[in-house]
């Protein structure tokens, strides 16, 4: 009979993952609006009207077009599109009050009843911005839109679109 509570050195009886979206679910907003798009000069709204209405004119995906439009408002400002530029750019989301600490809460609840829990993105955001964010660690995968990047580094199309 197992014995309870159960501590991290247990073994664990069940393996839970936890899902979760970014934008909206983890931190409010989309995560381009805190530091990117101010940067290239453009309101929030104006930034999505312009990439959701190329999307509809051109019968294109809205998360292929927003990708484009970052790496064109980018190259138009003499921004970095570096990894480590997006990456920085994740350093400066907010985050809903009480993320930070949910992950260590749970994975502790988990941990006493014998439930290993782990941690998954999904989102339409991009995975270079969430790698930035200082709950990056919390994630066994960022499922998330990426970039390609030449030999030199930079960003010059759509790697994964989700």
């Amino acid at each position: 009979m197992a014995k309870y509570p159960f501590t991290m050195n247990d073994t664990y009886r069940f393996t839970i993952a936890l899902i979760y979206d970014f934008d909206g679910t983890l931190a409010p907003g989309n995560m381009q609006e805190y530091d990117f798009i101010p940067a290239v000069g453009k309101s929030n709204k104006e930034f999505w009207t312009e990439a959701n209405s190329l999307a509809e004119e051109q019968d294109a995906d809205m998360v292929l077009t927003y990708m484009a439009r970052m790496i064109q408002g980018a190259k138009s400002k003499g921004l970095s599109l570096r990894r480590e530029a997006f990456q920085e750019s994740g350093r400066k989301v907010a985050l809903f009050r009480g993320v930070k600490e949910w992950f260590a809460r749970i994975n502790r609840y988990g941990a006493e009843r014998g439930i290993r829990i782990l941690h998954y993105i999904n989102s339409s955001g991009l995975k270079e911005i969430i790698e930035g964010t200082e709950i990056a660690c919390e994630f066994r995968k960022i499922y998330a839109c990426s970039f390609l990047y030449d030999v030199d580094g930079i960003a010059y199309w759509p790697a994964v679109a989700v």
